[in-house]
């Protein structure tokens, strides 16, 4: 009789962890896919049925991860902002020893980037759409914004930390309109020159900063 309710006990607690991981790996799937397609269809083109749909589940099952599109929405943009630190770190691992702001720019302001929104910085897809949502998504909007202009700063030029930040919103806001730009003309090869031409405006602004000048 123990033996049986042991073996009881043994099936339940292996079906709630195969529940719980299963759960958590959905959960990561439908995150994943939401910043996919945030990034190329924008939020309001993206519908949670058809988001669902996609990955083979039903409507009913998203409210089993997130209690609405807008904590859905808050959620995926901590994500976008992680990754696109990512990028950055990534980035400046392979730049040579005082050049890492010049590859942090080469790397954002590339064609690559501009060419694959779907994996690439939120500021230049979504931040028209993102001030039209509720303060819940604003505040998360807003907290990783902070959060990758202190990851920036680290390689700018300035006499200190508040300095250091205020350059790195100049030259993040400068970056993302750029991209902005040089992915809504025709002319691609406009667009080439957008990015060139910005490339080396802000290199040279931010780079040629010297100690003295601050």
């Amino acid at each position: 009789m123990i033996s049986i309710v042991l073996c009881m006990i043994v099936i339940i607690y292996s079906d709630m962890r195969y529940s719980a991981q299963h759960k958590a790996r959905t959960h990561a799937r439908l995150l994943k896919k939401a910043t996919e397609q945030f990034r190329t269809q924008g939020l309001q083109g993206t519908g949670i049925a058809k988001l669902m749909g996609r990955m083979g589940l039903t409507h009913g099952g998203f409210y089993a991860h997130f209690q609405n599109k807008s904590d859905l929405v808050a959620a995926a943009t901590v994500k976008m902002f992680d990754e696109t630190v990512d990028h950055m770190k990534s980035a400046v691992e392979g730049a040579p020893k005082g050049k890492e702001l010049a590859a942090i720019v080469h790397a954002y302001l590339s064609q690559e980037h501009r060419d694959h929104p779907d994996q690439g910085c939120q500021l230049a897809v979504l931040s028209g759409e993102i001030s039209r949502q509720p303060l819940s998504v604003r505040r998360a909007y807003t907290r990783g914004f902070q959060e990758q202009i202190k990851k920036l700063a680290v390689y700018m030029p300035g006499k200190n930390v508040e300095q250091k930040c205020e350059r790195a919103r100049l030259l993040l806001s400068g970056m993302a309109g750029s991209i902005m730009i040089a992915r809504a003309v025709s002319d691609r090869e406009l667009s080439d020159k957008i990015l060139a031409q910005a490339r080396e405006f802000y290199i040279l602004a931010f780079e040629g900063y010297s100690p003295k000048k601050g």
